[in-house]
């Protein structure tokens, strides 16, 4: 990363000048988004899930965020285990997911690309979108509100409406339409691909049918009549309001 961004209270605000500092490396700016994107959908961010969210084993983990914890930008709960962003390290979190959510809204939307091919390149664009172009994408796109997949940009004034719920949490029967699909969705294989074949996508409707035996997947009923299935513990991570 070639700087830090000055310090901002929130998702909703963005300053789009740099710090003359680049101590975080690109690896290091994927563990403090990762945390962000966790503890953002009420979920801890522990040693374990971070280790499976990164791909590495469990002792990677622990080496890298002692160093984020020397470098002052997460600290450590030591009775629970949990992860938290300094002031610093959340800056630093909000202004890659902001570039992450530029990034793939200019790979769908202007250069066509799918939503996981989006996304993959947009990890890999994120780290090299400096703040002066991070400014001129904004003005280019429009000053988009969300990602592709509904995620509010942060600093682009985007606000989640208090109704929106797990699609898990849908009572049969009604009918709901999709909000966004949350970031840690976005990284089970597959899934994005399997969402935008079956036009699983913010806008949709859906009638909640029900659920399977032994309450592994969720039935629903799509805008064109057919019927789908969805893991419950994916449905978790859906997000959506009444129809």
């Amino acid at each position: 990363m070639k700087g830090k961004v000055m310090p901002n209270k929130g998702l909703d605000h963005h300053n789009h000048e740099a710090k003359d500092s680049d101590r975080v490396s690109p690896l290091f700016e994927e563990y403090l988004e990762s945390i962000l994107n966790m503890t953002t959908e009420g979920r801890p961010a522990i040693g374990a899930r971070l280790a499976e969210r990164m791909n590495v084993k469990p002792a990677t983990v622990v080496g890298a965020i002692d160093r984020l914890k020397r470098d002052n930008l997460v600290t450590v709960d030591e009775k629970t285990k949990g992860i938290h962003l300094t002031d610093e390290g959340r800056e630093i979190a909000i202004a890659l997911t902001r570039r992450h959510r530029l990034a793939e809204r200019l790979l769908v939307d202007v250069l066509g690309l799918s939503w996981a091919d989006a996304h993959d390149e947009a990890c890999e664009l994120e780290h090299a979108i400096s703040p002066k172009v991070e400014k001129a994408l904004t003005a280019f796109l429009g000053n988009p509100q969300t990602c592709p997949h509904g995620n509010p940009i942060p600093g682009s004034g985007a606000i989640i409406n208090p109704q929106v719920r797990p699609l898990r949490q849908a009572e049969f029967g009604t009918d709901v339409r999709i909000s966004y699909i949350s970031e840690e969705a976005e990284h089970e294989p597959g899934l994005l691909q399997y969402l935008e074949q079956n036009n699983l996508v913010p806008g949709t409707t859906l009638h909640i049918k029900g659920i399977s035996p032994f309450e592994e997947n969720l039935i629903m009923i799509n805008s064109e009549g057919r019927e789908l299935t969805l893991g419950t513990k994916t449905a978790q991570r859906i997000y959506v309001l009444p129809a």
